[in-house]
């Protein structure tokens, strides 16, 4: 079968309240299988493993291109094999981050999707929030599917923060062919985290409708 970026089951749930008719809410077990099937999309091991990928690729070539150009920049003979070698880092870079945007973009469709159909069942009054929707809440962080992926999202933001030290410290210590490929680096670093990042807090977004506690302070803030 071959690989989707979005499956054809979530398709008919995209939609979110666009589509649902308000006179005839969706019943909370239509909302859960929905929530389910929508996840269990966005949290495929191949959607992560893919964007690893596409990071490593886009970064890579990023730097790879962005040390070339710094280097042909430099006093002395272009060699054509160096020109040919950016050229293909630069096509490289651009396939890996055609990639990390087309995930991002479809992550985002799916999980804000999630997001309004775990809700749905609270907002509709069909379901009424209990503790264990506060603990679902929290230990939803702790599910090898999003835990990985909160850990793609630290070491992402990692590579961001060095890679813009880098640059911040050449900035003052010299300019090398090191400097703006580290910059680039750490804007895919920071990008790809505060993507993926999104991806994850729109699922506890959407749990959180069933914490008795955060729905409680939610309404106090809206009575404000």
């Amino acid at each position: 079968m071959a690989f989707a970026l979005i499956q054809a089951a979530s398709r008919p749930f995209l939609g979110t309240g666009e589509t649902v008719d308000p006179y005839a809410p969706p019943t909370a077990a239509e909302a859960d299988r929905a929530a389910a099937v929508l996840r269990s999309d966005y949290e495929r091991w191949s959607r992560w493993a893919l964007g690893v990928v596409a990071f490593v690729v886009a970064a890579g070539g990023g730097f790879i291109a962005a040390g070339m150009v710094a280097s042909l920049s430099t006093p002395g003979r272009v060699d054509a094999v160096d020109v040919i070698v950016t050229l293909i880092a630069v096509v490289i870079a651009l396939a890996g981050s055609t990639l990390l945007v087309a995930l991002w973009w479809t992550g985002r469709a799916l999980t804000r999707a999630a997001s309004y159909w775990l809700r749905a069942p609270y907002v509709n009054g069909q379901r009424a929030p209990r503790a264990a929707g506060w603990v679902q809440a929290r230990t939803v962080n702790l599910e090898p599917r999003i835990l990985v992926r909160l850990l793609t999202v630290a070491l992402a933001l990692l590579v961001a923060v060095g890679g813009v030290a880098v640059f911040i410290r050449d900035l003052g210590a010299g300019v090398s062919i090191f400097t703006v490929p580290a910059l680039l680096v750490g804007i895919c670093g920071a990008l790809s985290g505060i993507g993926q990042g999104g991806g994850v807090l729109r699922i506890v977004n959407g749990l959180s409708a069933g914490d008795p506690l955060w729905s409680w302070l939610t309404r106090s803030v809206r009575a404000r």
